[in-house]
């Protein structure tokens, strides 16, 4: 279902297409009962080709032998022994795969892969994770590699390579978290801002597509995209001159048509909200990852009071390791390995009655679209604001930067 609280890749390239459209789905979106479960569960194909995709492109491009591949693949997909459909797709996408590299090596040279990344976009409330980012011998900036195992080729493909080349152009940011440097492990996060290319490959095809071209909204469609949707949200469809061969009409609604200025996002309308009441983002960020970080054994011992007394210097040994591997600051780690602080921290988070409180007036245009909504679907957005605006660091400046550009 699309996303009610955030702007997406597909709300934009449906605007682009007509912003009746974008009005529409979010209309439906918010309107739709979820259908009872069926009977019979739906089937995962589609996911596992995916999956077998991905993991096609980033053995081929290591060079790993063929036959050495598909072992990897049939022990992390165990399906594929036991379907014949699955084998082949397999069998099909490390073939192309090898083309695909050779060509690719030709071209750019060859491409590293590091790990994968999340796109951050803070005007559209929005995130976009590539299926990898590598880095290529004949390019500084880094390379995002998405992964079509599909036999045909879509122009929404393209749309995507271009939008996740400008999500950090201007606005946006991307977020590495593990990855491989230089052949060794890292976790330190690390924030890119920078020109970016994509390359679309599309193993089953043995082919690929080097995308340059950066799609980059400005102020002025990021806002209508979201009048858009805000229209729809409160059943209304934006004025257009389209004609009756348009697109929207294939959605089988016909709504009034209405306007309104656009309302800023609600998650970001609850960041600045945080702000105001001294939250740490940076903290926020740090401490969520380092505890990701930290192994089973010693969370357990966390939660359980184990790690006191004699385990001191076991403790300074992580809190070393936090600093200096993971790239915490010293309070993030400090609260990351003690239960009370980390218990505090979090509870310093304002409550939902106090954001709802404190930011009434920015609130009320998303009061009469949502009315009552507003409220139950509060921790859900409070949520989605501090998944997209904690950053490792300068997690103020990003919202701050992007309220600006609101007002």
């Amino acid at each position: 279902m699309r996303p009610i609280y955030t702007v997406s890749r597909e709300d934009i390239y449906d605007y682009l297409r007509c912003p009746k459209i974008v009005a529409i789905k979010a209309y439906k979106a918010l309107r739709t009962v979820p259908a009872k479960a069926p009977s019979q569960p739906r089937s995962l194909e589609p996911a596992t080709i995916g999956r077998i995709g991905e993991m096609a492109v980033q053995l081929g491009l290591e060079g790993l032998p063929r036959l050495a591949a598909m072992q990897q693949i049939a022990r992390k997909v165990p399906e594929v022994n036991l379907n014949q459909h699955l084998k082949a797709t397999t069998l099909a996408s490390l073939e192309g795969m090898e083309r695909v590299r050779r060509s690719l090596v030709q071209e750019c040279g060859e491409v590293a892969v590091i790990g994968k990344c999340e796109g951050r976009h803070p005007d559209l409330a929005g995130t976009v994770f590539p299926d990898f980012i590598a880095f290529t011998e004949k390019s500084e900036n880094p390379i995002m590699i998405e992964t079509k195992n599909t036999t045909e080729v879509k122009s929404s493909d393209r749309f995507q390579a271009e939008f996740y080349n400008g999500v950090a152009e201007k606005f946006g940011i991307y977020l590495l978290k593990e990855r491989y440097e230089r052949g060794a492990p890292v976790v330190s996060p690390k924030l890119i801002e920078s020109k970016a290319e994509t390359i679309l490959i599309y193993p089953r095809l043995a082919k690929h597509f080097v995308v340059e071209d950066r799609f980059v909204p400005n102020r002025r469609t990021i806002k209508e995209v979201w009048r858009a949707k805000e229209l729809g949200l409160k059943g209304f469809l934006p004025e257009t001159d389209c004609g009756k061969d348009c697109a929207h009409w294939k959605l089988h609604v016909d709504l009034p048509q209405g306007n309104m200025e656009p309302a800023a996002p609600l998650p970001l309308i609850f960041s600045e909200g945080i702000l105001g009441f001294d939250y740490d983002l940076d903290t926020n960020y740090q401490v969520t990852y380092g505890w990701k970080l930290l192994p089973s054994k010693v969370k357990d011992a966390l939660l359980f009071g184990r790690l006191r007394g004699r385990n001191v210097s076991w403790v300074n040994r992580l809190k070393e390791w936090l600093v200096n591997v993971a790239g915490l600051n010293e309070e993030a780690a400090e609260i990351t390995l003690d239960l009370n602080k980390l218990q505090s921290f979090h509870s310093s988070k304002p409550s939902i009655e106090r954001l709802l409180k404190s930011m009434k007036s920015e609130l009320k245009p998303w009061e009469q679209i949502l009315k009552k909504r507003i409220k139950t679907s509060a921790p859900i957005i409070l949520g989605k604001a501090t998944s997209i605006y904690s950053l490792p660091t300068r997690s103020v400046k990003f919202v701050e930067d992007a309220w600006k550009r609101w007002q």
